[in-house]
């Protein structure tokens, strides 16, 4: 496995598993990676790439819109704390004011089928689920990843050859990395 930071015109091996950092990066104009992740996405998207999603990159996704409508809503840093109990607290005012901020994840996999993004969905098949549940204690342990953080970093192996996230959690991989083909793409500001 390789890990390396992308520069604008890196060539980018398909299939793509995208974290959903990238996603929600491409998502909110306020956030600092906007401008390189949404020009990553659109170039996917213009070069047809093959990208591949997953629930949990969908769940992080949806649970970050959240999140940072929050912080917008109550005038909180980006790094304040957050937790389902705040969420369960102000789940009504997050909706209210901010929606369309939950919903984009879905709009936009939605936007990028309807314009002809092949988009699938990991994992494919009952033995590379088998082989995702093997890899990820492997990656918790071997690599410190976070339980979803293992899925993902799995995920991406048994079925892509590039893993596109902004991150820090997968810097590890550069220092430790497991065996495989698999590229590690890294945005950073």
């Amino acid at each position: 496995m390789r890990y390396v930071a992308w520069v604008q015109g890196l060539d980018i091996d398909e299939p793509v598993y995208l974290d959903a950092s990238i996603l929600v990066g491409s998502l909110i104009r306020k956030h600092p990676l906007y401008g390189k992740c949404a020009n990553l996405i659109g170039k996917l998207l213009a070069d047809k790439v093959e990208i591949m999603l997953s629930m949990v990159t969908v769940d992080e996704s949806i649970w970050i819109m959240a999140k940072l409508a929050y912080f917008e809503i109550y005038n909180q840093p980006w790094d304040a704390h957050w937790n389902p109990g705040i969420y369960a607290r102000r789940r009504e005012k997050i909706f209210q004011s901010h929606e369309s901020w939950i919903n984009s994840v879905r709009k936009a996999v939605e936007d990028w089928t309807n314009a002809g993004a092949k988009i699938d969905v990991v994992p494919k098949t009952r033995e590379l689920f088998k082989d995702v549940l093997d890899l990820i204690p492997v990656y918790m342990k071997d690599v410190k990843l976070t339980p979803a953080d293992a899925i993902h970093l799995a995920l991406a192996q048994k079925h892509a050859r590039s893993f596109l996230t902004a991150d820090s959690d997968f810097d590890e991989v550069r220092q430790n990395p497991p065996a495989g083909d698999l590229v590690v793409v890294k945005l950073t500001a």
